[in-house]
């Protein structure tokens, strides 16, 4: 994958693709404290909308957000993302304003917060032409969170370590998901903190793998796992029960996102997807998308390509 091609602009309007965690395996936890994982990523075309815009120098970073409640400053990982890309570069004159519009719930399990730092990054990087490669980018993007590097590169991947091994392989087939978030925040931390031992070394990554590559005749609802589902379960029951329902109205699997409580069901037929979205959009958020091969990208209306 290239790199867009830089050019000078003052403006620049990034979307930025969620993520949904196709098989999640716990493989054991560092000295650290940090989770070692064994993950099948898939971008979602549940997109945030990040726009920046050079200010004059000497004017620092300014961030807003059309959701009230979240942090618009260095508690927010689009501000930290800035902080580190300057950083990088020793750029003593970053002056940009970030306007952020959310349609990622968050703490939802969907990569938001990481979504939208890659978006910084990548936004500003042609902004103020820091010529950095992907690679470039995904180190930075480790400092800010785990699945910041994935979101980077965004289609399939298959992703390792603590989040920084991103490797992408044969793109998922491309079905229609629903996903549904119950209305019960979830706390990532949380959840792993309560995760057992018991709970590592699954090898539902690998028989992913193999299902893509064509040497498996399990089906996807044998294959897909996720290590984090039983803890959640313990603190949003109606994960369980979202489940049941997205099968009993057609889906081929259906399982927990990341830490949760976002559960997505994969329909062979977009029709059997929206019926269940009629059926049940007043009970819960229910969100219909589609499986792109990039993570963040400029729109082409905004004159810009993608990774």
């Amino acid at each position: 994958m290239q790199m867009q091609a830089l050019h000078a602009v003052d403006k620049i309007t990034v979307k930025a693709n969620g993520k949904v965690n196709l098989t999640l395996d716990i493989q054991g936890r560092r000295a650290d404290g940090y989770h070692l994982l064994r993950s099948v990523m898939q971008s979602i075309s549940l997109t945030d909308t990040v726009t920046l815009v050079r200010k004059p120098q000497g004017q620092g970073i300014s961030l807003r957000c059309d959701l009230p409640y979240l942090p618009q400053d260095e508690g927010n990982l689009c501000w930290r993302a800035a902080k580190a890309f300057q950083d990088k570069l020793g750029l003593k004159d970053l002056a940009v304003d970030i306007d952020l519009r959310k349609e990622i719930p968050v703490g939802s399990g969907l990569g938001g917060g990481s979504t939208d730092a890659a978006a910084v990054l990548y936004g500003l990087n042609i902004l103020y032409r820091g010529g950095l490669s992907l690679a470039e980018l995904q180190t930075i993007g480790e400092t800010i969170g785990a699945d910041v590097p994935f979101c980077l590169q965004g289609g399939t991947c298959l992703v390792e370590g603590i989040g920084e091994q991103v490797t992408p392989i044969r793109p998922f087939p491309n079905f229609t998901m629903a996903l549904v978030r119950p209305d019960v925040p979830v706390s990532t931390a949380e959840v792993y903190r309560r995760l057992d031992k018991a709970s590592y070394g699954g090898n539902s990554t690998w028989r992913l793998l193999d299902y893509l590559s064509d040497q498996t005749d399990e089906s996807l609802d044998q294959i897909l796992a996720n290590a984090l589902e039983s803890v959640t379960l313990d603190l949003v029951p109606e994960v369980r029960l979202w489940q049941e329902r997205l099968l009993e109205w057609g889906a081929m699997a259906s399982r927990m996102s990341g830490s949760g409580p976002t559960v997505f069901g994969l329909f062979a037929q977009e029709q059997e997807a929206m019926d269940f979205q009629a059926r049940f959009q007043r009970e819960a958020q229910v969100f219909i998308v589609h499986l792109p091969e990039q993570g963040v990208y400029v729109p082409e209306a905004n004159g810009g390509d993608q990774l």
